[in-house]
């Protein structure tokens, strides 16, 4: 027996797929251009702050090196201690000098003048390049020279001044090391004076 087709209803409506496939592809393709992907851990940079926390590439502290005048009223002579400000301190050998071993008088002949011009030399030369030799022992970065001429560098101001012919020698010392630096390329280190005691009780 033949059954009898239903006849479709006119009035039903069948629904339109193809808006919602394009809605769907449309939102596929949203997601695929804005989705970051993860990146492997071993890749990433850290950003983090420069100013804080440790570095690698931290600075030397800056010091200064103080040639002290040590006199000796009783022999009448100066030697020099170099040190890194109060620390480290060094005596330098070949400088010591009595003033009547280096002061040229009137009544001084040729032979005299020329003893006591060569005898002031040796001491310039020992002197620096002893400071040279101990900046560069030091491995510290030195940002100064000082000179200090207290008769007595533990003492300080409390003990007098030393004579000036060798607070001149000193300075001339540190001239002859900024000359060497400037030869060199380096920039001149400036000179101060210092009257303190190792306490810095006195300026």
């Amino acid at each position: 027996m033949r059954t009898k087709r239903r006849k479709r209803d006119a009035t039903s409506a069948a629904s339109d797929l193809t808006p919602m496939i394009d809605v769907v592809f449309q939102l596929l393709i949203f997601f695929i251009l804005c989705t970051r992907f993860r990146v492997e851990e071993p890749s990433f940079e850290l950003d983090l702050p420069k100013e804080e926390g440790i570095q690698d590439n931290r600075t030397v502290p800056r010091e200064a090196v103080t040639i002290y005048c040590q006199w000796d009223p009783e022999l009448g002579g100066n030697s020099y201690v170099v040190a890194i400000e109060a620390r480290g301190r060094m005596a330098v050998p070949g400088t010591f000098a009595r003033l009547e071993d280096l002061v040229i008088f009137g009544n001084d002949g040729n032979a005299a003048i020329i003893r006591k011009k060569a005898a002031y030399k040796q001491m310039h030369d020992n002197l620096v390049l002893a400071i040279e030799q101990y900046i560069g022992r030091s491995g510290a970065n030195i940002e100064k020279l000082e000179v200090s001429f207290a008769r007595n560098a533990v003492e300080g101001a409390r003990s007098g001044t030393a004579p000036w012919l060798f607070v001149s020698a000193a300075v001339d010392a540190a001239a002859a090391i900024n000359e060497a630096r400037a030869a060199r390329g380096d920039a001149a280190l400036p000179l101060t004076f210092k009257f303190s005691d190792s306490l810095r009780q006195y300026g």
